[in-house]
């Protein structure tokens, strides 16, 4: 029987070497290559100093060489921390300090984003080591990743996930997924969420392949993405790639997760796609990425469930006395069994708090999820809502306390609360000293910048505020605590100065295309406005290419909007291709790197 990870896709590789096991507009691999690649690196690795609780930080760009660093850090022993190189370089210091990584792994590309500290080994270098270095053997119960999820302390904080509790997620994919085809899986989240985990491993320890893209927003733009059979996706994500019609041709099968699923976007999957199975499955990182995983059908008529509790895992939903209820009473989700992770790394007390004993199984213990949820009567889980202030957006676990507590400690604000509005998180802040705005709520354009300008470089940026608000005083309950429910919508945008009006044909044509997706009026468009500040997002660009490409008969990608960000650059490289020269494009590119940095957090798990 598989005992690990990487022992599970070892069986795979001996089995057929020469399959494709990964995709990739950065290169394409075998599994032979992959095997090769991985064991090689594993000795380099070992040498080092990896070897069984020694976390290995994984900084790596979306290329293969990220799967083969994640390999060869299991298969020298350890467990892989992975480390988005687009994080903010103080977020990516504390996860490295506090899980105590003492060997980073990453490539040329991103070795400038490797935080100080660790030893670091960059993928491509020549570097003479001890061949055959061997690793310690690993056992189920050792810890195969951790990953840091969003902490209401403030501070995020890193669960601990055994490679027990991944093999049991493998075998209970097998099951529920019994014949889907797996040769091509969806792999655009971020492997800085526990998405990813299901998206790699589910294809290479089962014979597939993994076809890498840099996030949802560029799946349309993958060479490979004829390819995805079998798609992971965000509901949210759904809905745009289908508004745009950039859904890949060949996808057959859909797992949705992250997000609520709604019944009107199951039969929109079913009626505008080839997929003929569609499944919704949902769990903390604190659970090995689900717990719960089921089929919904096309013909239903009833809201989804979250499927129901996988066979190798304990699902109880109980009372604040810890008893349990019967289906159709709600309460909170407590999870145990073989997908329980060890606990969060260096939080004893955090680890207690949420992971208790089990009063049903002496001597083990149950995960408090938070989650409120209820069983229907035949046995499956319906989400009801949290008993807390977290939240997912487009699939990314925030906790809004950790944002504000960020918020507060930037010194403009003396306080903060921060809600969901729509798609995106939207911060109410009161500022500090006379800064206070007298009357109804406000935009302020300096504050905002300067605000949101310390947030992202502590957070990353799916969890910075898409807009502030700027308010006298936060609205109180009877009781004195804060009353979400009372705050204001946001006010319409003001830019404090004279429009900058569409001139040309071409940016008038862009202001009728940009008004409707982001429901203005084309005449209130400024044409020197970047379209996020307008309130789009990264979702919103895939339709936005499509409808230019349309438009104007001319393919526009993805990648062309985050260079050229306003109507009037767009208008000029329209209206005359030629004179985008590879150096301007180039220098367009840089200055809109941050833009492109946020836009990617605000749309969707991707990825990150």
């Amino acid at each position: 029987m598989t005992e690990t990870l990487y022992s599970a896709f070892v069986e795979q590789a001996l089995k057929s070497p020469d399959a494709t096991a990964v995709y990739s507009d950065a290169g394409v691999l075998t599994y032979g290559e992959l095997n090769e690649r991985s064991r090689e690196l594993a000795e380099r690795l070992v040498a080092d100093g990896a070897g069984p609780g020694v976390p290995v930080g994984i900084c790596v760009e979306r290329t293969p060489d990220l799967l083969v660093g994640i390999l060869a850090a299991l298969r020298a022993g350890s467990c892989y921390l992975p480390l988005d190189p687009n994080y903010p370089a103080d977020r990516l210091t504390f996860m490295v300090q506090d899980s105590g990584t003492r060997l980073l792994l990453t490539t040329p590309a991103s070795r400038a984003s490797c935080p100080p500290g660790p030893t670091v080994v960059v993928l491509g270098e020549s570097v003479t080591t001890e061949p055959g270095a061997k690793p310690a053997a690993v056992v189920p119960g050792d810890t195969a990743y951790v990953i840091y999820t969003s902490g209401s302390t403030g501070r995020p904080k890193g669960v601990a996930v055994r490679h027990s509790g991944c093999v049991a997620m493998l075998a209970e994919m097998d099951r529920v997924l019994d014949g889907c085809d797996l040769s091509g899986v969806s792999a655009a989240s971020s492997v800085c969420f526990d998405l990813s985990v299901m998206e790699i491993f589910n294809a290479l320890c089962r014979g597939g392949a993994v076809v890498l893209v840099e996030s949802a927003v560029h799946l349309p733009e993958s060479r490979y993405a004829d390819r995805i059979t079998h798609l992971n996706v965000v509901p949210s994500v759904m809905n745009s790639l289908l508004d745009a019609g950039a859904l890949p041709p060949n996808v057959r099968t859909v797992v949705f997760g992250g997000e609520a699923l709604r019944r009107k976007l199951v039969d929109r999957t079913y009626r505008e796609t080839g997929a003929d199975r569609v499944f919704n499955a949902y769990g903390p990182t604190e659970g090995t990425v689900f717990c719960s995983f089921g089929p919904v059908p096309e013909d239903g008529t009833d809201e989804p469930t979250i499927g129901p509790p996988t066979t190798s895992d304990r699902v109880y939903v109980l009372d604040e006395q810890l008893n349990p209820l019967p289906a159709g009473e709600p309460g909170e989700l407590y999870l145990g069994g073989a997908g329980l992770a060890h606990g969060y790394v260096n939080r004893p007390r955090t680890t207690a708090e949420r992971f208790v004993p089990d009063p049903f199984r002496n001597g083990e213990r149950m995960y408090r999820t938070g989650d409120v949820v209820k069983f229907t009567d035949d046995g499956e889980l319906r989400f009801l809502g949290r008993t807390d202030h977290q939240v997912k957006l487009r699939g990314y676990r925030i906790e809004l306390e950790e944002v504000e507590a960020r918020l507060t400690g930037c010194p403009e604000v003396r306080e903060a609360a921060v809600v969901v509005r729509g798609n995106r998180l939207v911060g109410y802040v009161v500022p500090a000293g006379d800064d206070a705005p007298q009357g109804g709520p406000r935009l302020d354009a300096a504050l905002q910048s300067a605000v949101t300008g310390r947030l992202a470089a502590e957070l990353p940026d799916y969890m910075v505020p898409a807009t502030l608000v700027f308010l006298a005083a936060l609205p109180l309950g009877p009781g004195g605590k804060l009353d979400r429910n009372a705050l204001p919508e946001p006010p319409a945008a003001d830019t404090g100065g004279p429009l900058t009006a569409a001139g040309t044909p071409t940016e008038v044509a862009l202001s009728e295309i940009w008004g409707q997706l982001l429901d203005l009026e084309p005449s209130s468009i400024d044409v020197q406005s970047a379209f996020y500040d307008l309130g789009g997002d990264s979702l919103l660009l895939i339709r936005l290419a499509r409808l230019m490409t349309r438009r104007f008969d001319r393919r526009v990608r993805v990648p062309d909007l985050f260079s050229f960000r306003d109507i009037s650059s767009l208008a000029r490289w329209l209206d005359d291709e030629s004179g985008a020269t590879p150096e301007a494009v180039q220098s367009a590119r840089a200055r809109a790197n941050t833009r492109r940095a946020a836009l990617r957090g605000r749309g969707g798990a991707t990825g990150r």
